[in-house]
């Protein structure tokens, strides 16, 4: 059997987000509502370095050694995961429906409601 990758420490100040390749039409898309499958849009998340860091090790080490994970990439693993939470959200907070179709969220983080 042969041994794991070993991690590498990224050197300070290093990367921590993540860039999502997507192919998507010129045209500005409707988030929700209709869905295609296998279709991909590029964004950047910024994550917490440690989880990023674990999501990464994880990714490589189930890519390499472990097929039957079916866990290939990073998105991988961090697409079931946001779809999952979603879900969570659209049950706690509508009714089990999906939350309203959006062109563009906002730039910047929303006001604070007090």
């Amino acid at each position: 059997m042969t041994k794991p990758p070993e991690a590498v420490p990224e050197p300070t100040g290093g990367v921590n987000e993540i860039t999502v390749s997507v192919v998507v039409s010129d045209d500005d898309q409707v988030t929700g509502g209709d869905r295609q499958t296998g279709r991909r849009v590029q964004r950047t998340v910024n994550f917490d370095q440690e989880v990023l860091e674990r999501a990464r090790a994880a990714a490589t080490y189930l890519a390499a050694y472990e097929a039957e994970a079916g866990v290939r990439s990073l998105a991988d693993i961090v697409n079931p995961a946001v779809e999952a939470y979603v879900a969570e959200l659209e049950r706690r907070y509508n009714g089990g429906a999906a939350f309203r179709p959006v062109f563009r969220m906002p730039p910047g983080r929303p006001a604070r409601r007090v």
